[in-house]
């Protein structure tokens, strides 16, 4: 099954073998939940996010698949939550040898929203609760939340490979590749003078 434009993903790691391709393929680009209709049942979201909807992912990590979706979303005690899992692959630039990978990212989801005006504006009347997130009446997009749950997943610093050796600072050789022959020298630092310093 193919949709115009996008790229499916061939495989989703968490599938329901009860599922059928139909429902893991549905496109949640466009979906909102709507909190009416979770109040009175709880509601499973999974499908797809397509790339060009990660536009403030890709300003990090380029997303190379869509991003895989399973939420479900449920209201109880006046608290919206939403709970799953997503992932997508991206590609990013290594901090140490400076090479593109490409790497998986995986998130597991749990949040709260309230429905609401966020406390932080003027005419808010609701109280600043942490951890939680304040719902203005409209859908929450399915979007939305993936991206930022998949921003959040991303390691602060991308190495292509924990044992990545990175590049050589005097000629720049990648160390992965080869061997260079620059002698490492080791710069002291303005303290370096006190070892010299006798006690008395």
């Amino acid at each position: 099954m193919t949709t115009a434009g996008h790229d499916l993903p061939t495989e989703t790691p968490w599938a329901d073998p009860m599922q059928d391709n139909e429902t893991l393929h549905r496109d949640l680009s466009e979906t909102g939940i709507d909190l009416e209709g979770v109040r009175r049942l709880f509601k499973r979201f999974c499908g797809f996010v397509a790339r060009d909807r990660l536009s403030e992912l890709s300003s990090e990590a380029q997303p190379e698949t869509v991003a895989e979706v399973d939420l479900t979303a449920a209201f109880a005690e006046n608290l919206l939550r939403v709970r799953g899992k997503v992932a997508c692959t991206v590609r990013r630039m290594c901090a140490r040898c400076l090479t593109e990978f490409s790497s998986q990212v995986f998130a597991e989801v749990d949040r709260l929203f309230v429905p609401g005006s966020d406390p932080a504006e003027a005419d808010s009347c609701q109280e600043m609760v942490e951890e939680r997130t304040y719902l203005d009446g409209h859908p929450l997009s399915i979007a939305a939340v993936v991206e930022e749950e998949l921003l959040l997943a991303l390691p602060m610093i991308p190495v292509c490979q924990q044992a990545c050796a990175g590049l050589c600072p005097t000629c720049g050789a990648d160390r992965n590749q080869e061997k260079c022959s620059c002698v490492e020298t080791t710069t002291e630092g303005p303290f370096a003078v006190l070892k010299n310093l006798k006690t008395v």
